[in-house]
C-alpha cells in the first residue's frame, strides 16, 4: 500500500513538474516574443527619426531660398509634419528625457514655428528678413543634428551600437567588457554636442513622378499573349527567341509577362507590358565588378543602348555611378521643351558594358504627344522674383509633375548660391507661381537631387 502511493505522490510530482515546465517555456517563450516585438518597434522607430528629420532639414534648406508665398506656405506645412512625425518617433524610442531633451525640444520648436509661418505667410506676402534668417539658422541645426543621426544610424547597421530596449534599459551599460556602446549612450553624446538621416535622394528630378491609373502610353494598344511577350523580350536582349523564357506574370496598375534570359554575363527578369507588349523594366542579377569604364564611356554606352531600342528625342538629364553601374536618367524633349514624366532609367555595368538595369515606368505611364500651353510669363519675368541670393547659371522650359499628378509648364532655373551649392527652381510658365524647388548634390559619382 505504502508503495503504491509512493509510486502515486513521485507520478504526481514529475507530472506536477512537467506542467510546471511547460508554464515556464511558454511563459518564457512569450517573453521572448515580447522582447522582439519592443526590438523591432524600437527599430522602426529610429529609422523614422531618421528619415523625418532628414527630410525636415532638406525642407528647412529649400526654405530660405523660395520667394513665392504660396510655396513658402506649402514648405512649411511640409516641415511641420516631419517635425511632428520625428516628435511621435522620439515617443517610442526607450530613452529619458535627459538623453533626448534638446533634441526633443529643437524638433518641438521648428514644428512649432513652420506651423506659425504656414499661417502668416500668405497674409504677409512673404517672408520677412527676420523670419529668413531664424529660417537658416534652424536650417544649419538641422543639418547638423541630421548628419550626426546618419553616422549613428550607419553604427547601428554596422553592429558598433547597440539598441537598447524598453524594459532593459535601466540595467544595461555599455562598460562590460566585448560589448558594443549602447545607442542611448550615442543618443547622449549628441545631446552634450548639440547642435550637432540619409535623406531621401533619388535620381534625377521627378524620377519617382506619380503614375497614372491608366498609363497614357499604352492606351488602345492591344493585348498580347505569351508568345508576343517572348518575342518582345528577345528583339530587347538581341537575342534568339528560344533564348527567352516566360516564366511568369503580374498584375497591379500596369499587369506583365515576366521573361528570363541566362547569358554569360548573367541571368536577367524582363517585364514586358500585356497591353501593347512594351518593356516595362529589365534587371540584371549580376554583381558588377571593378570599374573598366570610364564614366564618360559609359554614357556613350547607355546612349548606344537606348538607340538601338528606337527611342528618339530622348534627351540625358543625370547620371549616378552606384556599386559599379552607372545610371543615366533620360527624358523626352518635345519642342525643346523636357518632360520630365517621360522618364526613362539605362544602367550600365562599368566592368564590361553590359546592360545593367532598364526601367521605363515613367516614360509608360505618361508618354504621349502634349499640346502645351502658351509661355504667358517669360524668363525675365520669372527670373526676377528668385531670390536675390542666387545666381542663375542655366535655364529650360520644362513639364513638370505636381503633387497632385497634374502636369505644369514651368520655367525651370539651375541656380547658385554664394557658397556654390546649386539649385533647381520651377516657376510657372503661365500663372508665375513658383511650383518646385530641389537641391542638386554633386560629386565625383555624379548628380542627384533632394
Amino acid at each position: 500500500m505504502k508503495k503504491r502511493t509512493t509510486v502515486r505522490v513521485i507520478s504526481f510530482l514529475s507530472a506536477a513538474v512537467v506542467v510546471a515546465s511547460v508554464f515556464a517555456w511558454s511563459d518564457g517563450k512569450k517573453a521572448r516574443s515580447l522582447e522582439l516585438y519592443a526590438r523591432a518597434n524600437t527599430q522602426r522607430a529610429f529609422e523614422e527619426l531618421v528619415t523625418s528629420v532628414s527630410e525636415m532639414s532638406t525642407a528647412l534648406e529649400k526654405s530660405a531660398y523660395i520667394t513665392d508665398p504660396a510655396l513658402e506656405g506649402a514648405m512649411c506645412t511640409q516641415i511641420f509634419g516631419r517635425a511632428l512625425t520625428a516628435q511621435s518617433a522620439m515617443g517610442v524610442l526607450p530613452y529619458s528625457s535627459q538623453e533626448l531633451e534638446q533634441a526633443a525640444s529643437f524638433v518641438a520648436k521648428v514644428g512649432d514655428y513652420a506651423c506659425t509661418l504656414s499661417r502668416t505667410v500668405g497674409v504677409n506676402g512673404g517672408y520677412s528678413d527676420e523670419e529668413l534668417e531664424n529660417l537658416k539658422s534652424l536650417s544649419e541645426t538641422a543639418s547638423v543634428m541630421a548628419l550626426n543621426l546618419q553616422d549613428m544610424q550607419a553604427r547601428l547597421q554596422a553592429g558598433e551600437l547597440t539598441m537598447e530596449e524598453v524594459y532593459t534599459a535601466a540595467a544595461v551599460t555599455g562598460d562590460e567588457e566585448g560589448q558594443a556602446p549602447l545607442a542611448g549612450t550615442a543618443f547622449q553624446t549628441i545631446e552634450e554636442e548639440f547642435p550637432e538621416l540619409p535623406s531621401l535622394i533619388y535620381d534625377g528630378p521627378f524620377s519617382e513622378a506619380l503614375t497614372t491609373a491608366e498609363p497614357v502610353y499604352l492606351a488602345d494598344m492591344e493585348q498580347i499573349d505569351e508568345t508576343a511577350a517572348q518575342k518582345a523580350a528577345a528583339s530587347f536582349m538581341d537575342v534568339e527567341t528560344n533564348a527567352v523564357s516566360v516564366t511568369g506574370e503580374t498584375g497591379g496598375n500596369v499587369p506583365c509577362w515576366v521573361c528570363s534570359v541566362n547569358l554569360n554575363n548573367g541571368d536577367y527578369s524582363i517585364y514586358v507590358t500585356k497591353q501593347g507588349g512594351q518593356i516595362y523594366s529589365a534587371l540584371c542579377s549580376r554583381v558588377a565588378g571593378e570599374e573598366k569604364y570610364s564614366v564618360d564611356v559609359g554614357l556613350s554606352m547607355a546612349r548606344s543602348l537606348l538607340d538601338s531600342w528606337g527611342f528618339e528625342d530622348m534627351e540625358e538629364s543625370y547620371h549616378i555611378v552606384e556599386n559599379g553601374v552607372l545610371l543615366v536618367n533620360y527624358e523626352y524633349s518635345q519642342d525643346g521643351v523636357l518632360c520630365y514624366p517621360d522618364l526613362i532609367k539605362v544602367g550600365v555595368a562599368l566592368d564590361n558594358g553590359t546592360l545593367a538595369r532598364y526601367d521605363a515606368q515613367g516614360y509608360i505611364s505618361a508618354h504621349t504627344q502634349r499640346t502645351l500651353p502658351d509661355v504667358a510669363v517669360t524668363r525675365e519675368e520669372a527670373q526676377e522674383g528668385l531670390a536675390v541670393s542666387l545666381a542663375v547659371a542655366g535655364h529650360n522650359l520644362a513639364v513638370i509633375p505636381s503633387e497632385g499628378g497634374e502636369e505644369r509648364l514651368c520655367h525651370e532655373f539651375i541656380c547658385q548660391t554664394e557658397a556654390g551649392e546649386h539649385y533647381l527652381l520651377y516657376v510657372n510658365a503661365v500663372t508665375g507661381a513658383e511650383e518646385k524647388i530641389l537641391i542638386l548634390l554633386e560629386d565625383e559619382s555624379g548628380t542627384l537631387t533632394i
